[in-house]
């Protein structure tokens, strides 16, 4: 039997093969039927040796539970184990249980058929990145509303490794996570391109903020997650001016809105290159975007080059 665990999110394909092995030891207590071959553990994929593991009679008629971790990308490995496993109909075996472990994309095409199970862990965003988040906080015995898991996702993105910790420490302060504890305790991770985009725009340097975008693209974030990004900044400019335009001091910021304080500062810069109804009117420009790309009628991509030479 193979089973196939692979994609970006190595957070949540981690917890999956913990899974598996978990539920291989309830069953089979001794563990004297399972491998695990790593690079990390300095053990190279030795294909005889494998194979060896794999046709040896079982100790105590146990199944065996054989890992294989990141090791296609040694090619010649490669080549000659899909051969043995198309040679041998290892599809059909169940004695014998090898799970492949992949960080990132699969490098081998064609070898999904041979699989009995596959799951590919993609990076996770928008409303499903929020969804993890709720659920992650309530396994570890804490609440959160929705508007506090969406700031928690805007400041940390979508590193679970990054996000489970930051959890794990908003929960020792108190049980209920709110959106001033977040803001007390998570350092954003707020790309300053994003500020630099913002400013592009003020600018009418629309070549500039097209450039910036493509560079967050280039590096591999999400396009739904900088359309989000920018919606979430011009939401703040929105707020700050409305109460600069109040004459509310500086310092008070943060408290009268409730936003971390590297963001005010941030966005107090740019507050002098938009007036009120400039922001508002690129802030529904966005939400316009999203409601658009949400129902199929428009790329995210497109959407967002046609938001830069509009404004």
């Amino acid at each position: 039997m193979l089973i196939l665990l692979y994609g970006q999110d190595t957070y949540r394909s981690r917890q999956k093969l913990k899974e598996i092995i978990e539920q291989y030891k309830k069953i089979h207590q001794s563990g004297l039927n399972l491998t695990r071959f790593s690079l990390k553990n300095g053990i190279s994929f030795n294909f005889e040796k494998i194979r060896e593991i794999i046709e040896a009679v079982s100790m105590f008629n146990e199944k065996k539970l054989i890992i294989l971790e990141d090791a296609f990308g040694n090619k010649d490995f490669q080549e000659v184990f899909l051969k043995y496993v198309k040679k041998n109909k290892f599809k059909k075996n169940k004695d014998v249980i090898v799970v492949i472990y992949e960080k990132g994309k699969f490098p081998v095409s064609g070898f999904k058929s041979q699989v009995n199970m596959i799951q590919e862990f993609k990076s996770l965003e928008g409303a499903n990145l929020v969804k993890w988040i709720e659920n992650e906080v309530k396994k570890q015995g804490g609440e959160i509303d929705k508007s506090s898991a969406q700031k928690l996702a805007f400041y940390v993105g979508d590193d679970l490794w990054q996000m489970n910790q930051e959890i794990t420490k908003l929960i020792h302060y108190q049980s209920k996570i709110t959106s001033g504890s977040v803001d007390l305790l998570v350092n954003p991770k707020i790309e300053t391109d994003i500020f630099k985009t913002i400013d592009a725009l003020a600018m009418r340097d629309k070549r500039t903020a097209l450039m910036l975008l493509y560079k967050h693209l280039e590096q591999g974030e999400k396009e739904f997650y900088l359309l989000t990004m920018l919606a979430y900044q011009f939401r703040n400019l929105i707020k700050l001016k409305s109460l600069v335009e109040r004459n509310i001091p500086y310092y008070a910021l943060t408290q009268k809105t409730k936003i971390h304080p590297f963001v005010v500062k941030k966005t107090w810069e740019q507050l002098r290159n938009f007036n009120l109804n400039e922001l508002k009117n690129i802030y529904r420009k966005l939400l316009e975007a999203e409601t658009e790309t949400k129902k199929g009628r428009l790329e995210i991509r497109a959407a967002l080059d046609l938001l830069i030479t509009e404004i």
